[in-house]
């Protein structure tokens, strides 16, 4: 039993790295744009539409360029069983903190966000 919880703790851990929310935390903004979807949904300050993804990584871009990344912190997880997963954040800037929204597939090759909310406290 013991093999098995830390067989499953193992690969909980090792997801965690090729997830979104890891990007934000280590504050690796190309890879998380790397996840998004084509096309994807944006809301975030100065942006609200549907955007190509290389239109959507440009406008995240220059978000965080304009806004420096401090901290990042999930507050709640949910979704799958064939629905998309969402997750729930607080993001801190040098000068705001935001709440932000991700809603993404997720299957056995890749995660791909198909929305992306991040809205000032």
């Amino acid at each position: 039993m013991l093999f098995l919880l830390i067989g499953v703790s193992a690969h909980l851990v090792a997801q965690k790295e090729g997830e979104p929310a890891y990007s934000l935390k280590n504050k690796n903004i190309e890879q998380f744009t790397a996840f998004f979807n084509n096309p994807i949904d944006l809301n975030i300050p100065n942006a609200k539409a549907n955007y190509s993804d290389n239109q959507g990584k440009i406008l995240v871009e220059k978000f965080f360029k304009d806004n420096s990344l401090s901290a990042y912190e999930t507050k709640h997880t949910g979704g799958g069983n064939g629905r998309p997963f969402f997750e729930i954040g607080k993001l801190e800037t040098a000068t705001s903190n935001f709440r932000t929204y991700l809603l993404f597939q997720k299957n056995a090759e890749s995660i791909k966000i198909i929305e992306l909310r991040i809205e000032e406290e």
